[in-house]
């Protein structure tokens, strides 16, 4: 299994249709799929407020992944970024699994998250988790401004394949 982690503002949404378009069997999927306006079933999870349920929606996910790997295919998950110990063997994911992470600056993350109009204790936090996944994952993919997604995604999905 291979994950793909980003702060908020790091290109995963803009970049989850060319990976599709590429993907060439490879199942990718983003957590981000099932909430419906940041919520799941109605209860906002998109939001720090909800830390406390974030647990219980890395477990579903789990099960949804193993499902698919079950059935013989290979996964790239997009996802937030992971605690450190949330790094371990099968601390949070079944099998051998690998991380890289979707990066940008910091000044194109405040500008892309600005333009969506997120509030400033959001964008600050935003930026705190890029410097974590800095700190804790090496294999970095940087999403610059002007860089074709279709390339991004091509290099992501070798990453992927290997």
């Amino acid at each position: 299994m291979r994950l793909l982690a980003g702060a908020p503002g790091a290109g995963k949404t803009t970049l989850l249709p060319h990976l599709l378009r590429a993907a060439d069997g490879l199942v990718v999927m983003d957590m981000d799929e099932l909430l419906e306006d940041g919520a799941l079933l109605g209860i906002p999870i998109a939001e720090p407020a909800a830390a406390p349920v974030w647990p219980a929606y890395d477990r579903l996910w789990g099960r949804v992944v193993t499902m698919v790997r079950r059935a013989g295919h290979p996964v790239l998950l997009l996802c937030p970024i992971p605690d450190a110990d949330e790094l371990a063997p099968g601390a949070r994911w079944d099998g051998p699994v690998r991380w890289a992470l979707l990066d940008c600056p910091d000044e194109e993350r405040l500008r892309r998250l600005r333009e969506r109009g997120a509030p400033a204790e959001w964008i600050g936090g935003a930026v705190a988790d890029a410097a974590q996944g800095r700190a804790l994952i090496p294999t970095v993919f940087d999403s610059v401004a002007g860089e074709p997604r279709a390339e991004l995604a091509a290099r992501v999905l070798a990453w992927a394949r290997a």
